[in-house]
């Protein structure tokens, strides 16, 4: 899910907390917070993604 990085500011979410980082084939960074994980796509742009369990 690709959200605004503005929406979750203004909701209080705090990027320098973190549980690990993870770096896919293409070099994106991943930051996990538990079973979630956000990387950012352009300065505005968040991508969200939910850990799947496998």
């Amino acid at each position: 899910m690709m959200i605004k990085k503005i929406n979750l500011e203004k909701a209080g979410f705090r990027f320098e907390y973190m549980t690990g980082i993870y770096h896919n084939k293409e070099n994106k960074r991943f930051h996990y917070v538990y079973d979630y994980a956000w990387a950012e796509f352009t300065n505005q742009d968040l991508m969200l993604v939910k850990k799947s369990d496998r």
